[in-house]
């Protein structure tokens, strides 16, 4: 059996029998009249923008974002950066696809990030914050899902168990500043490891990130609020404080109204759960910047929408 083409082995003159998935779709008007295609295919190991000239409505067509297709053209170089050229796109039987093939998954083992977040949980010292905590990551739906669940759909950790892996590292700094802050750790820690539990249900994985109908229509830090909210009503004596303190902090980790904040933070511990949360998210897009071209002997990564800036790859 030929070794599959991976995105991140694509060199300038192959040329391509490969299946990829979908990840954008796009038709777009030549200077000269009639349209071409754009289109970013991708697998486990990356993502690539492709062409094509001629055809465009009908392969459109087969290029349904989410879907995999098998492709034909080549490999070239354009402005420094690899691209291919596609002449035909055919959509790929489900029964013949892996899903493992076009979803990236988090580098660290999931065991261990799911040990260490409950290592966690089992240290605190608030009898309450523990028992929410441990009431709702011991739901055997809710654990399948987070182990599993990517932390955003392009921007960080955007991969099968990028939640959980930016849930734990989040949760390490976190720990850190809040002792250095004299805040309230426990209330801290439950706000990082909460604060996108709401991802679960706004995103989908299967041969691709999607976001979801609850996703789209309610978003994560509604359903995130919603659920953490009636899982509290269930407790015994949940200190009412603990409530409304632990909702604003998942209400208002997005910062700003800009970003989808419902509530700007107003707490110490508040400000330090969105502060953090943004750190682990902007370093994470510049580490993944500076490793997209591999080996590459270029000082600068490509254009990095999130940080809206190229990325000085050489390490001091």
């Amino acid at each position: 059996m030929a070794e599959r083409a991976w995105v991140k082995n694509l060199k300038p003159g192959a040329e391509l029998d490969e299946m990829y998935v979908v990840r954008t779709r796009e038709l777009r008007r030549r200077r000269g009249g009639g349209n071409y295609l754009a289109v970013t295919f991708g697998d486990r190991t990356g993502d690539v923008v492709s062409l094509a000239w001629e055809h465009a409505e009908s392969l459109a067509k087969e290029c349904e974002p989410g879907k995999v297709v098998r492709i034909g053209g080549h490999v070239q170089q354009y402005q420094g950066r690899t691209q291919v050229v596609f002449r035909r796109a055919e959509a790929v039987e489900s029964a013949d696809i892996d899903p493992a093939l076009f979803v990236r998954s988090s580098l660290v083992d999931a065991d261990v990030l799911w040990s260490r977040m409950q290592e966690y949980i089992g240290a605190m010292e608030d009898a309450d914050l523990r028992q929410l905590l441990f009431r709702i990551f011991s739901d055997p739906d809710i654990e399948a899902r987070f182990r599993v669940s990517p932390a955003a759909k392009t921007m960080h950790h955007a991969f099968r168990s990028g939640l959980l892996e930016h849930t734990v590292s989040a949760a390490g700094a976190a720990l850190v500043l809040a002792e250095h802050y004299r805040l309230h750790k426990d209330m801290v820690l439950a706000g990082v490891l909460l604060h996108d539990l709401g991802k679960i249900w706004e995103l989908e994985t299967e041969n691709s990130i999607e976001y979801s109908d609850d996703g789209r229509l309610i978003g994560h830090l509604a359903l995130e609020a919603l659920y953490v909210d009636r899982v509290i009503s269930d407790l015994e004596n949940f200190p009412n404080e603990h409530r409304r303190q632990l909702l604003h902090i998942l209400l208002s980790h997005h910062g700003e109204y800009a970003y989808g904040s419902p509530r700007r933070p107003k707490t110490p511990e508040a400000m330090l759960v969105h502060m953090v949360d943004n750190l682990d998210a902007r370093l994470a897009c510049m580490f993944e910047a500076i490793d997209q071209d591999g080996d590459s002997d270029q000082a600068w990564s490509g254009f990095s929408r999130m940080l809206e800036r190229n990325v000085y790859r050489r390490r001091p």
